[in-house]
């Protein structure tokens, strides 16, 4: 028995030669191990494919297809294959071990900037060339597959080959294993010829994905639909690489670049390869030089500014004073800020794939978080965004997939107050008076999408805030009185009605503050089909325990209904709603704004208060 990278215990197969180390990755065909092959010592990765996928002999194929791939493949951007075989009943194959992190975990480092991801790109388009020139397609180039080899000086190296296929030219020995009319590979990175067909997805097709992952590690997002070109998502973009991507992502494939040696040529008029190379062959001291010097030019160019700024901000300390005032957003909007600082980072707790259930604290198995903007502290499955630093606004994004029609997310919040520091008076002079501690729990989209409880550490009331869409924004705000410590809110979405309903209190004591806002029960794709949950911080000190993420389903016996059309997912201007409720009173229906809804639009079910949240353990 041995721990495994996923922290639970596997009783490891016996492969001859080669002894099994940890678990370091899985996927849809099987794992990959950490391993030490024994005639050598050295260490490698061992792929084994899944024993319940063994009996299957088109998988089998497919799994023997990729090291005869790989076998083919002599390149120092990709990842060679050392042994393969079948001991017992498990296949497996035997590959260098590339000791580095995958092209989708550097894309969330802050020193990864456009320089290094034009460099990436280039060198994984010219393994690609190499391996066209083979007749190899890979059909399945995403993030995840491009490796880093730290110990080769940071190159990147393509691998799984799983998906791979001959081209024609070469013969249809390993092109065969894939059926017609057969989509195959990763939908956001999948050219359109190859999602409706895999096996006649050509060269080209790999081209689109190459596309793709330029366009995402530029921009952060991904190319969908109508996409703006990359220079006006990001500035300082050379705009030559606008036409090469929009090349690469041409929905016919006979207008993308006829081969990868084509892209290359235009990439190489644009990337500066020796720069970059050059600063990776940089012993540790040489690099603390040159950063030290590039800083101090920095610097001083920021303290010129800076002596100019101040004097133009002494002139205009009023006038710049009204504009901050009016200049104030949304809560949720603040904590949607596209924040350039990422920290990966990891709390203990339980993950019940039974109950649908993830709790952050005392558990064996690790909850992943990213923290994006202010950093908390994470310890025992508390999350504690302490006194504010550079960084006033933070949030959080629990690594777990809200599972189920409905979900029950809750934490206990403490939203404390920044005491005034001896510069206060300097701050209200410029920006007014300093906004109220807030924290938050969100309910999180695509583009921006996002509905938050937001509690306020001084006297402001509860709000539900909501942005889904350009359009769609609005608030609602509950007179209730809400403990600023010590206080359990929840975001619970009700699989039955489609309404999402903040909660206060536990147990017997749990109420509900306002009315529900009504999503329907499509709400996920109303969010962009991959929701997140997450928890926010603004200004003062926000402390996050006992969180809890369960998804809920529909009682026995229920199904959702018909799934409407694409363009009735997303909400007219009906569905806003700017509500305060007033003190002493009965709290109000759904409010529908002037402009009434499309005719024959159904009107949404009424409101329905959620059942109190489970007791918790």
């Amino acid at each position: 028995m041995m721990d495994t990278a996923i922290s639970r215990k596997i009783e490891p197969p016996t492969i001859p030669g080669y002894e099994l180390k940890q678990l370091v990755g899985k996927g849809g065909m099987g794992e990959v191990h950490m391993a030490t092959q024994l005639s050598l010592q050295r260490t490698v990765a061992v792929k084994l494919l899944k024993h319940e996928l063994a009996k299957d002999d088109q998988f089998v194929g497919r799994f023997e297809k990729e090291g005869a791939a790989l076998a083919s493949l002599r390149h120092p951007q990709i990842v060679s294959i050392v042994d393969r075989g079948k001991a017992g009943d498990t296949y497996y194959l035997v590959m260098e071990f590339v000791d580095g992190p995958s092209l989708r975990e550097k894309m969330r480092d802050a020193d990864f900037d456009s320089e290094r991801a034009l460099v990436t790109m280039l060198l994984v388009t010219k393994a690609i060339e190499y391996a066209h020139g083979r007749g190899v397609i890979h059909r399945d180039l995403k993030p995840e597959n491009i490796l880093f080899d730290e110990q080769a000086g940071g190159i990147p190296k393509v691998t799984d080959f799983g998906l791979a296929g001959l081209d024609e030219s070469h013969g249809p020995e390993l092109r065969n294993l894939t059926q017609t009319h057969v989509s195959m590979g990763t939908a956001s990175y999948m050219a359109p010829e190859q999602s409706v067909d895999a096996k006649s997805a050509g060269p080209r097709a790999d081209l689109y994905s190459i596309g793709v992952m330029l366009y995402e590690t530029l921009t952060g997002e991904l190319p969908i639909g109508q996409f703006d070109p990359p220079s006006t998502k990001k500035q300082g973009l050379d705009k030559r690489l606008d036409p090469i991507i929009a090349r690469c992502l041409k929905p016919n494939p006979d207008d993308r670049y006829p081969s990868a040696t084509a892209l290359i040529a235009d990439l190489e008029k644009v990337v500066q390869v020796n720069s970059y190379l050059s600063k990776s062959k940089e012993t540790p001291a040489q690099r603390l030089v040159r950063r030290a010097q590039e800083m101090g030019r920095r610097v001083g160019r920021t303290l010129a500014i800076a002596i100019v700024m101040l004097a133009l901000t002494i002139i205009g300390a009023v006038f710049l004073r009204k504009r901050a005032d009016n200049k104030r957003v949304a809560s949720g909007v603040e904590l949607m800020t596209d924040f350039g600082a990422k920290f990966p980072l990891t709390s203990p707790g339980r993950v019940d794939k039974k109950t649908r259930e993830v709790t952050m604290g005392d558990g064996p198995d690790t909850v992943g978080l990213m923290a994006l903007g202010r950093k908390p502290e994470v310890k025992g499955g508390v999350i504690d965004f302490g006194e504010v630093d550079d960084e006033a606004t933070g949030r959080v994004v629990i690594d777990a997939d809200v599972m189920g029609s409905g979900v029950d997310f809750s934490a206990v919040v403490d939203t404390q107050e920044t005491p005034p520091g001896r510069l206060e008076p300097l701050w209200e002079l410029f920006r007014g008076r300093r906004p109220d501690a807030r924290s938050a729990l969100m309910l999180l989209g695509e583009h921006g999408r996002y509905v938050a409880l937001v509690i306020s550490g001084g006297n402001s009331e509860p709000t539900l805030e909501w942005a889904l869409g350009p359009d769609k924004r609005g608030f609602m705000q509950a007179p209730l009185p809400v403990k600023r410590v010590g206080q359990r809110l929840a975001l619970r979405m009700d699989p039955e009605t489609g309404e999402l309903f903040a909660v206060s209190g536990d147990g017997r004591d749990a109420r509900v503050l306002g009315d529900g806002l009504w999503l329907g029960p499509y709400w996920r794709q109303l969010l962009g089909d991959s929701p997140r949950l997450a928890v926010g911080c603004l200004e003062g000190r926000c402390v996050f325990r006992q969180v809890l993420v369960q998804g809920l389903e529909l009682p026995s016996g229920l199904s959702p209904p018909p799934m409407p059309r694409a363009d009735l997912l997303e909400p007219d201007d009906g569905d806003q709603q700017n509500l305060k409720l007033s003190p002493g009173k009965k709290p109000p229906g759904k409010q529908v704004a002037s402009k009434p809804p499309p005719p024959k639009k159904p009107s949404p079910p009424p409101p329905k208060r959620p059942p109190p949240p489970p007791k918790r353990k």
